[in-house]
């Protein structure tokens, strides 16, 4: 049926976009450079988003808290806040305060001693059920995305899944919180906002999408960057120079995509089979023997094989001011730093969360998008 309906859609349809996966070449070329990123201080449990503070910590945002990490590693930790749900996306507000998404609650400003001095739960009539990220323009405007209006944030993969028309939110508010409206609607699974360098626009990634939107922030048609990555893009970070970076959850593969049409049989495995057995991507992939498998997954005496197909992947790509990635560095199938959901430039250094392995680590220096 999929390859009756391609053949439908190319026919009948032939403006549609089918979203075909793109080879990992150019500045997307597999390396092992990540693999090569230090890990700074202990394990931290399913971290998610880092903010670096106006204090000169790095705020952390691990299930229901926020660590506060101190020392020349960040390696001196302390719980900042707890709250009312899962933490996801962070930032720091020039006025001292963290912005924190919440998910089931919305946005929440906490004080510099982590005292809850402001919330967002709702726009246009709708509570925000599924913060992802937050990030401040530099006139101090903030902007949330909401990421489906049926899915909390840790139900990420059933909203890939179940392949339902994208119902994501861009947010717009001023520094109190105050005076929300929606700036853009439909979209999938937004996961990455931030703020261009010149404050003009708001670029926004779309997990579901695979793609990376500029949002113009005075107002008129939204500006596709780039329409088609081979993986499902994360947060994005400001960097120097109008640079952005962007972390991505895990690589798409073939198998899922041909799972995705297959409507009847995605259904039947969701209702039938535990979530962590769903063919679908994952932050972590270790290899349980009962996990969902392409031939080139198996391992061969003992040794997964790096270039096999990927249910867990380690990927960062650096942009230049355009969008466009100018560097990327990988953690492939038998690495180490699977699963990362953010990456922030802080000072001379850049700091990225493996969810997927529970860790903080630095990427190492130089540029390049070709090594290892």
């Amino acid at each position: 049926m999929s390859l009756l309906g391609d053949i439908v859609d190319r026919v009948l349809f032939p403006n549609r976009e089918l979203h075909g996966i793109p080879v990992l070449d150019g500045a997307f070329s597999p390396n092992q450079r990540l693999d090569g990123a230090r890990k700074l201080g202990a394990e931290i449990e399913r971290p998610d988003d880092i903010a670096f503070g106006q204090d000169g910590a790095l705020y952390v945002s691990t299930g229901n808290s926020i660590l506060r990490c101190t020392g020349d590693d960040f390696d001196v930790r302390e719980v900042f806040a707890t709250l009312d749900g899962p933490v996801g996306g962070l930032a720091s507000a020039p006025d001292g305060r963290l912005l924190a998404c919440v998910s089931g609650v919305g946005l929440v400003a906490l004080s510099p001693v982590g005292k809850t001095v402001a919330k967002l739960e709702g726009v246009g009539g709708e509570r925000i059920a599924c913060a992802l990220s937050v990030t401040v323009a530099p006139d101090g405007t903030i902007y949330l995305t909401d990421g489906s209006r049926t899915n909390q944030a840790d139900l990420w993969l059933t909203d890939l899944m179940q392949n339902r028309g994208p119902s994501g939110r861009l947010i717009a508010c001023d520094a109190s919180l105050g005076g929300a409206s929606v700036r853009a609607d439909k979209l999938a699974w937004p996961l990455g906002v931030v703020a261009s360098s010149d404050g003009t626009e708001v670029w926004v990634a779309e997990s579901w999408a695979h793609r990376l939107t500029a949002f113009p922030r005075a107002g008129g048609e939204r500006r596709v960057i780039v329409k088609n990555y081979t993986g499902y893009p994360a947060r994005l970070g400001r960097g120097a120079d109008g640079e952005v970076w962007m972390a991505f959850l895990a690589l798409r593969t073939q198998l899922t995509e041909f799972v995705l049409r297959e409507r009847a049989f995605c259904e039947e495995m969701m209702r039938t089979v535990p979530s962590e057995l769903w063919i679908g991507p994952v932050l972590d992939g270790r290899l349980n023997p009962r996990e969902p498998t392409q031939i080139g997954r198996i391992k061969k005496l003992g040794i997964q094989k790096p270039w096999a197909p990927p249910r867990s992947y380690g990927l960062v790509a650096r942009l230049d001011a355009k969008g466009m990635a100018v560097e990327t560095l990988h953690s492939r199938v038998d690495g180490r730093v699977h699963g990362v959901t953010a990456v922030r430039p802080i000072g001379s250094r850049v700091l990225a969360v493996s969810k997927g392995r529970d860790c903080l680590v630095e990427l190492p220096r130089g540029r390049g998008a070709r090594e290892g």
